[in-house]
């Protein structure tokens, strides 16, 4: 039952990034909602983080600000408790959460996010991470 439900939660996921592409981020949500409720008990934690991070970008999309703050938070504890998260997965779950303290204008809390994600894109020789990392955090780039 469970392998059943976690490729429905696939299926879901790309019909939710269909949704979105399309700009119709509704019907993207509501897949990206079910796919993250089949995901919560899996066993494969870093699908389930993928899955809840995506579904925060789409509420910070639509200025569901707490919504998002929720969606990030699970996503990166996830990505921390992980043995082997992987630099870049967590590069991309920090920045799109240092990026909603940003729109809130919680710049204190955003800085430091964006220099742990610069940091992590640096590792991984992701150039244009560094660079927009390092315009938010207001630093050089080194």
């Amino acid at each position: 039952m469970a392998g059943d439900e976690e490729t429905r939660a696939g299926a879901l996921r790309e019909l939710g990034e269909q949704g979105r592409r399309r700009g119709d981020r509704d019907a993207a949500l509501e897949c990206y909602e079910e796919a993250v409720a089949l995901l919560r008990n899996s066993s494969d934690r870093l699908k389930f983080a993928h899955t809840i991070r995506h579904l925060g970008d789409l509420h910070r999309e639509q200025s569901r600000w707490a919504e998002a703050e929720q969606c990030y938070m699970e996503a990166l504890a996830e990505y921390r408790r992980h043995r082997l998260p992987g630099q870049l997965d967590l590069a991309n779950a920090i920045r799109p959460y240092a990026l909603l303290k940003t729109l809130t204008g919680r710049h204190d809390e955003a800085r430091p996010l964006w220099l742990q994600a610069a940091a992590l894109y640096a590792a991984e020789g992701i150039d244009a991470g560094v660079e927009e990392c390092c315009r938010q955090a207001g630093c050089d780039r080194a």
